[in-house]
């Protein structure tokens, strides 16, 4: 039996991340997922619908129809619900290595950054937490005041 690739409620997750970058209709969400995920993921009508078709009827998206197809388009709902999830949007993208942008770049970034600490924290102590974090800033605000510089040294 095949692993699934996406865990629980991760493909609605995609699939709201993609429809905050634009209007897609399911043949577009399809290419999105497979350009983004391919090989290790190949998406099917008999999964990228049913997700597209629960998405609207929790009112996270809006379908459209053009012609024989449906446009669905991101709501207020569903730029909340994805901003709401941004820990596990931030998780996927971990473990996937895709980014799917669902606020600014540094917050994407950030957020990202958050989870590979949490997951790591659990194995360490406060402090030495502390201590990585304080350097990391450390090295940013060096960075920030010499850009033509590297971190290794603030």
């Amino acid at each position: 039996m095949a692993r699934r690739f996406f865990r629980y409620g991760e493909l609605h997750l995609v699939l709201l991340g993609l429809l905050a970058r634009r209007p897609m209709h399911g043949y577009e969400l399809m290419g999105e997922l497979s350009r983004m995920f391919g090989p290790a993921y190949r998406p099917s009508p008999g999964s990228v619908y049913p997700a597209a078709e629960a998405l609207l009827l929790e009112g996270l998206v809006v379908g459209t129809t053009d012609g024989d197809r449906t446009v669905y388009a991101l709501t207020d709902s569903g730029r909340k619900a994805l901003v709401a999830r941004a820990d596990m949007v931030a998780a996927l993208e971990v473990r996937t290595g895709v980014s799917l942008s669902h606020a600014s770049e540094l917050d994407a970034a950030l957020a990202r950054f958050e989870s590979r600490i949490r997951s790591a924290a659990a194995s360490l102590d406060v402090s030495a937490v502390e201590t990585l974090l304080d350097t990391t800033a450390t090295q940013a605000e060096h960075l920030a005041m010499n850009p033509d510089t590297d971190t290794e040294e603030p």
